[in-house]
Protein backbone atom coordinates (compact mmCIF):
# COMPACT_ATOMS: atom_id res chain seq x y z
CA UNK A 1 0.00 0.00 0.00
CA UNK A 2 1.55 3.52 -1.26
CA UNK A 3 0.38 7.02 0.25
CA UNK A 4 0.38 9.55 -2.21
CA UNK A 5 0.42 12.92 -0.29
CA UNK A 6 -2.53 15.12 -1.39
CA UNK A 7 -3.40 18.62 -0.60
CA UNK A 8 -5.20 17.30 2.76
CA UNK A 9 -4.17 16.89 5.78
CA UNK A 10 -4.11 13.29 6.59
CA UNK A 11 -3.05 11.25 9.32
CA UNK A 12 -2.05 7.97 9.94
CA UNK A 13 -2.52 6.23 12.27
CA UNK A 14 -1.06 1.78 12.65
CA UNK A 15 -1.70 -0.98 14.61
CA UNK A 16 0.53 -4.29 15.40
CA UNK A 17 -0.48 -5.84 12.08
CA UNK A 18 0.63 -4.38 9.14
CA UNK A 19 -2.42 -4.45 7.12
CA UNK A 20 -4.21 -2.51 9.21
CA UNK A 21 -3.38 1.13 8.19
CA UNK A 22 -5.83 3.64 8.45
CA UNK A 23 -5.87 7.40 7.33
CA UNK A 24 -7.60 9.91 8.33
CA UNK A 25 -8.36 13.44 6.47
CA UNK A 26 -9.19 16.27 7.98
CA UNK A 27 -11.47 18.87 6.23
CA UNK A 28 -8.96 21.54 6.06
CA UNK A 29 -6.42 22.11 2.62
CA UNK A 30 -3.14 22.26 3.42
CA UNK A 31 -0.24 22.83 0.70
CA UNK A 32 2.19 20.76 0.12
CA UNK A 33 5.03 22.36 1.67
CA UNK A 34 4.91 24.31 5.35
CA UNK A 35 4.70 28.08 5.48
CA UNK A 36 5.89 29.78 8.56
CA UNK A 37 4.20 32.82 8.95
CA UNK A 38 6.50 35.82 9.86
CA UNK A 39 6.83 38.32 12.31
CA UNK A 40 7.25 41.79 11.47
CA UNK A 41 9.49 43.52 13.77
CA UNK A 42 9.60 46.93 13.86
CA UNK A 43 12.82 48.07 13.79
CA UNK A 44 13.14 50.56 17.03
CA UNK A 45 15.63 52.85 17.61
CA UNK A 46 15.99 54.37 21.23
CA UNK A 47 17.83 58.03 21.08
CA UNK A 48 19.02 58.61 24.13
CA UNK A 49 18.68 62.39 25.02
CA UNK A 50 22.08 63.42 25.20
CA UNK A 51 21.70 65.99 27.99
CA UNK A 52 23.26 69.27 27.49
CA UNK A 53 26.41 70.86 28.96
CA UNK A 54 25.30 72.98 31.63
CA UNK A 55 27.24 75.87 33.79
CA UNK A 56 27.26 75.67 37.11
CA UNK A 57 28.25 78.69 40.28
CA UNK A 58 30.68 76.87 42.74
CA UNK A 59 30.79 78.77 45.73
CA UNK A 60 33.47 78.55 49.25
CA UNK A 61 31.72 79.71 52.30
CA UNK A 62 34.26 81.12 55.09
CA UNK A 63 34.03 83.36 58.19
CA UNK A 64 33.63 86.70 56.31
CA UNK A 65 34.86 85.64 52.46
CA UNK A 66 32.71 83.80 49.64
CA UNK A 67 34.53 82.63 46.82
CA UNK A 68 33.16 82.67 43.42
CA UNK A 69 33.57 80.20 40.47
CA UNK A 70 31.93 79.10 37.37
CA UNK A 71 32.17 75.09 36.00
CA UNK A 72 30.97 73.74 33.32
CA UNK A 73 29.01 70.04 34.05
CA UNK A 74 29.32 67.52 30.89
CA UNK A 75 27.19 65.02 31.60
CA UNK A 76 28.95 61.70 31.41
CA UNK A 77 32.77 62.77 30.87
CA UNK A 78 32.74 65.53 34.73
CA UNK A 79 33.43 68.93 35.10
CA UNK A 80 35.41 71.27 33.57
CA UNK A 81 36.68 74.55 35.32
CA UNK A 82 35.75 77.58 33.40
CA UNK A 83 37.13 79.83 36.10
CA UNK A 84 39.37 80.29 38.98
CA UNK A 85 37.35 81.20 42.57
CA UNK A 86 36.96 85.02 42.42
CA UNK A 87 36.92 86.26 46.18
CA UNK A 88 34.70 88.66 48.01
CA UNK A 89 34.90 91.08 49.50
CA UNK A 90 38.71 91.11 49.24
CA UNK A 91 38.31 91.94 45.63
CA UNK A 92 35.10 92.67 43.44
CA UNK A 93 34.59 89.16 42.62
CA UNK A 94 30.88 89.89 40.82
CA UNK A 95 32.96 92.12 38.29
CA UNK A 96 35.81 89.41 37.94
CA UNK A 97 33.26 87.43 37.04
CA UNK A 98 31.03 89.24 34.31
CA UNK A 99 34.60 89.70 33.22
CA UNK A 100 34.89 86.52 32.17
CA UNK A 101 31.86 85.38 31.10
CA UNK A 102 32.08 88.23 28.50
CA UNK A 103 34.79 86.63 27.24
CA UNK A 104 33.00 83.73 27.16
CA UNK A 105 31.43 84.41 23.65
CA UNK A 106 29.84 80.72 23.50
CA UNK A 107 27.56 81.16 26.62
CA UNK A 108 24.34 83.13 26.00
CA UNK A 109 23.46 86.15 27.07
CA UNK A 110 20.60 85.05 28.96
CA UNK A 111 23.12 82.68 31.08
CA UNK A 112 25.53 85.69 31.21
CA UNK A 113 22.59 87.82 33.16
CA UNK A 114 21.33 84.75 35.09
CA UNK A 115 24.76 83.61 36.34
CA UNK A 116 25.57 87.21 37.62
CA UNK A 117 22.02 87.54 39.06
CA UNK A 118 23.03 84.06 41.80
CA UNK A 119 25.91 86.00 42.01
CA UNK A 120 24.42 88.86 43.53
CA UNK A 121 22.06 87.67 45.46
CA UNK A 122 24.55 85.52 47.28
CA UNK A 123 26.97 88.84 47.77
CA UNK A 124 23.99 90.66 49.68
CA UNK A 125 23.48 87.80 51.46
CA UNK A 126 26.75 87.96 52.97
CA UNK A 127 26.44 91.24 53.48
CA UNK A 128 23.34 91.27 54.84
CA UNK A 129 24.63 89.42 57.51
CA UNK A 130 27.13 91.46 58.52
CA UNK A 131 29.78 89.51 56.51
CA UNK A 132 29.14 86.12 58.65
CA UNK A 133 27.46 83.20 57.07
CA UNK A 134 26.07 81.20 59.87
Amino acid sequence: MRIIPTLKTERLTASAAPEAVTAETSSETELPYTVIPQETEKAEVVVKQVEKPRLVMKFIWMEKNIGLALDQVIPGHGTVPISPYFFWPRKDAWEELKSTLESKPWISQKKKIILLNQATDIINLLQQSGGYLS
